[in-house]
């Protein structure tokens, strides 16, 4: 399978049907380090027939145009997930727009691969799918991935009140956002 996105050290290719195993193992190692900015998952969320589940619902967005779901690897570690990138909620016609959803591997976090990633998908949502504007939605809390979208180029609009529930309870997001035009080069 040939990649639809490749970085100096990474490759990202759309979730396949075939994925789930990888993303089951993904999910489960790093359940603990997104419990705290994630949406909060049952414990039924991580069995394969679950994941098989999320494959097929990603795959079927996907070819409605509604999605774009990554995921990326390590060009010397092709077996395992290192993170993933998705454009959720894709509007075309005057809208032009979608929602930027992203995690990282523990282990690899704070190494430059989620900036990486999510720079290559920013550049390929605007140059090839001509998309005016990207939303990533952040809780204040963390650090980490507001400097990251702020690192290449969004700006933060206000707060969303009771964005998501994370945690058992309604979390407030900043609203951080780029249009097509304002990319750095």
């Amino acid at each position: 399978m040939v990649p639809l996105l490749e970085t100096p050290r990474l490759q990202g290719y759309v979730v396949g049907l075939d994925a789930a195993r990888q993303l089951l193992a993904y999910e489960s190692r790093n359940r603990a380090s997104f419990a705290s900015f994630s949406v909060t998952h049952q414990s039924s969320y991580y069995t394969l027939a679950s994941l098989q589940d999320v494959c097929e619902k990603q795959v079927s967005l996907y070819l409605k145009g509604r999605m774009l779901p990554l995921l990326f690897f390590a060009k010397e570690d092709p077996l395992h997930i290192l993170g993933t990138v998705n454009l959720n909620h894709i509007i075309w016609g005057a809208s032009r727009s979608a929602k930027l959803g992203y995690s990282i591997d523990a282990d690899h976090q704070r190494q430059g691969y989620g900036k990486e990633a999510v720079q290559a998908v920013v550049e390929y949502a605007c140059k090839a799918l001509h998309l005016h504007r990207l939303e990533a939605h952040i809780m204040s809390t963390n650090i980490p991935s507001i400097a990251l979208v702020s690192s290449l180029g969004f700006a933060c609009e206000g707060t969303c009140a009771g964005y998501l529930y994370v945690n058992g309870r309604w979390e407030d997001h900043l609203r951080y956002a780029l249009l097509g035009d304002d990319r750095r080069p």
